[in-house]
């Protein structure tokens, strides 16, 4: 039985004991182990690199001194091609629609658009700029990653400094406050 055979079976013993009509503190505790190894069972999935998606089996390819995680199909693929290729993804256009209103007489100049900060810039920018090191605001971002709905910045303050104080972390508070203001702005 593969993991997403497993996660499935697991979800279905879940559904029973919150379908039952009356549950009790041992369906809770049921209920949190179930979904214990619901987690395990997909964090132990895998992402191909090529495709994205998901699978149970994965294997790692190298290629004209290219490495990646391939899954069934792409593995096949690249070897019949002889290379690893990753696949183009659709980029959305920038270009505003043009509306019904006269436009200005005179143009301003295109402002050239940054790409956007990888994880380790965005990391080494609030390291560089709260004097946090790069371990601490790895987690803090981790944290912040974690929320789940869209909170104000003052809340997310909060909330990421009472989860940096449940970890242990000893941080000053200040530098904390600037990293949280740092990731909520990028």
């Amino acid at each position: 039985m593969g993991n997403l055979d497993h996660i499935q079976k697991t979800a279905q013993k879940l559904i029973v004991l919150c379908q039952k009509e009356k549950t009790t503190k041992i369906d809770k505790e049921k209920m949190l182990l179930l979904q214990s190894e619901i987690q395990a069972n997909i964090e132990s999935l895998t992402e191909c690199d090529l495709c994205s998606s998901i699978s149970e089996l994965i294997v790692k390819m190298t290629l004209a001194d290219v490495t990646a995680n391939l899954c069934k199909e792409c593995s096949i693929k690249s070897i019949q091609s002889g290379k690893i290729q990753k696949t183009q993804t659709r980029r959305r256009s920038n270009t505003n629609k043009k509306q019904n209103s006269p436009s200005p007489s005179k143009s301003k100049p295109k402002e050239i658009e940054k790409p956007p900060e990888s994880p380790t810039e965005l990391h080494t920018r609030i390291e560089a700029q709260t004097g946090i090191k790069k371990t601490d605001v790895k987690r803090i971002h981790k944290i912040y990653q974690d929320i789940a709905t869209p909170m104000n910045l003052d809340n997310t303050i909060t909330y990421v400094m009472k989860e940096v104080e449940l970890a242990k972390l000893r941080l000053d508070e200040k530098a904390l406050q600037k990293a949280v203001e740092l990731l909520y702005a990028a």
